[in-house]
């Protein structure tokens, strides 16, 4: 028997697995806007390509290889409400004539294109002695923008296979379906609301991604597409071994360092080093840590 999902829940698997046209042509559906409508929303961004272009991409019979189409893919992607390089990735290895774009890796890299607007964020990060993160407990609170919303997207991205985290729901959700795509890294999930909400009704949920050993990255950063009203974050070290060095950084969204550059980030007494932001975005906003010089358990007495 063959089951139809519907275009939300379609997209978490398309993203993973593709095709690109496919992809695209559901995120197109999800998102409600025409193709003359996302051709004007390009030109605005000085990314001009014809809606003959953009039907051929989302039928499959041509794809974006063009040094301007591929600039114009990635302004898509940000005006569909997709994760960074979501869809570009599915065309594959670039060509030799494609884009030299350099690609972020980030396990930060949340869609909330599904009708939803982000409002609030409060991420808390578990770092282990080695100075790797273990786990991040995130608790978002969303306004829907469409009548029933029942789900959120979590597209997360490591860029490698062995750290891709195990996925629980801590309250106020509760999993659906979960898609991986090893070779690149990508988890992408449903978190599904106990009841659908309507237009103007918010919803906060909480979950949690432990990663299977600390990461090599000594740092958690989020890329916010839109305004955010209030994000919080909090670094927690473990007892005893406060970092090296502790600092707080945000870019804009063409990358250029915002509020100065980065500035350095206390730990308290506790072990907490936090940074806050209110209405920030469009743009990227972290921290990064050194780990302190592990004293070595090897040394000798003598001779």
């Amino acid at each position: 028997m063959l089951t139809i999902y519907p275009p939300r829940e379609e997209l978490a698997d398309l993203l993973v697995t593709g095709p690109f046209a496919d992809a695209l042509r559901v995120a197109i559906q999800v998102r409600g806007l025409s193709l003359e409508r996302l051709q004007h929303r390009l030109r605005v961004r000085g990314a001009p390509i014809s809606v003959t272009a953009l039907s051929y991409w989302q039928s499959g019979r041509r794809r974006p290889e063009r040094p301007e189409s591929l600039m114009a893919l990635a302004h898509l992607e940000d005006v569909l409400g997709l994760p960074e390089t979501s869809l570009s990735r599915l065309l594959g290895p670039p060509r030799p004539r494609g884009r030299s774009r350099r690609r972020e890796l980030s396990s930060r890299a949340p869609w909330d294109g599904s009708g939803l607007v982000l409002t609030a964020q409060h991420d808390r990060v578990d770092v282990a002695p080695c100075g790797g993160v273990r786990g991040v407990r995130s608790r978002q609170v969303m306004q829907a923008t469409s009548a029933g919303v029942d789900r959120w997207i979590l597209c997360h991205e490591t860029g490698s296979a062995e750290v891709l985290p195990a996925l629980t729901a801590v309250r106020s959700c509760r999993v659906g379906r979960v898609a991986r795509e090893r070779t690149n890294g990508v988890l992408v999930a449903e978190l599904l609301f106990d009841d659908p909400i309507s237009p103007g009704d918010s919803v906060a949920i909480e979950y949690e991604l432990i990663y299977p050993h600390p990461t090599v990255e000594h740092t958690h950063f989020r890329r916010f597409g839109e305004r955010v009203h209030d994000y919080v974050l909090e670094i927690k070290f473990p007892a005893g071994s406060p970092p090296a060095s502790c600092e707080q950084f945000a870019s804009g969204p063409a990358g250029t360092e915002m509020f100065g550059g980065a500035r350095p980030a206390p730990v308290d007494t506790w072990g907490y080093a936090h940074a806050a932001a209110l209405d920030f975005g469009p743009g990227l906003y972290g921290m990064r840590w050194t780990a302190a010089a592990r004293a070595s358990g090897s040394s000798s007495q003598g001779k």
